[in-house]
């Protein structure tokens, strides 16, 4: 029988139930069963609680990254803004960015999960935004344009992170490389201060 548990236990078991699974094979091998059978209860259960396969993998997502993002946010918040930039910027552990990578693949075949991507993807860029404002604020950097910076950097920094984790075309030193470069030069930071500034990517967890 399966334990007695309020509403939102069930709720938060369920998601990380979810979640592990989409650690181990990714987000289009999710079923409802497989989570059931993960969480130890009958398979009804699962959409007394989301009323679709899709709307779990969607809010299972949307929960991990909205965690992931609030720790990140604490951790920036403690550096100097280019370290806090170079912290954003580096490159990220491959279970990171695979769990993106696949979310990616399985966004146009799932609408509620496309919708919490864009969602997160905007968030990504609003954080990078405003350590690039820091930097501005602390002499240390110039933009013009904020918001056009954060996108072209958010996009470069997601291109070449495909490469290194999904293709191996770059290493990890490669990839941190090419894009401290880029925001160097687009920032007007000093050539080197994000690389001597590195300690270790902010963004490195799949939260589960």
């Amino acid at each position: 029988m399966a334990e007695r548990k309020s509403s939102e236990e069930r709720r938060e078991q369920i998601i990380g139930a979810t979640l592990r699974i989409v650690a181990r094979k990714g987000f289009a091998s999710v079923t409802l069963r497989d989570v059931a059978a993960e969480v130890g209860v009958v398979h009804g259960l699962i959409r007394h609680y989301f009323a679709s396969r899709d709307e779990l993998v969607a809010a299972a997502f949307d929960h991990a990254v909205s965690a992931e993002l609030e720790s990140e946010a604490a951790a920036l918040a403690d550096l100097d803004p280019i370290a806090a930039l170079a912290a954003w910027l580096a490159t990220t552990p491959e279970n990171h960015y695979l769990v993106w990578i696949d979310a990616w693949s399985e966004a146009p075949r799932n609408p509620a999960l496309a919708a919490a991507l864009t969602r997160h993807h905007r968030d990504c860029e609003r954080i990078l935004a405003d350590l690039i404002r820091r930097a501005v604020a602390a002499g240390a950097a110039s933009s013009v344009e904020v918001d056009a910076d954060s996108r072209m950097l958010t996009a470069l920094a997601d291109g070449v992170a495909v490469q290194h984790h999904a293709m191996g075309i770059v290493d990890a030193a490669a990839a941190d490389d090419v894009v401290f470069r880029a925001a160097e030069a687009r920032l007007a930071i000093a050539p080197g201060s994000l690389a001597a500034a590195n300690r270790a990517p902010a963004r490195g967890q799949w939260v589960g």
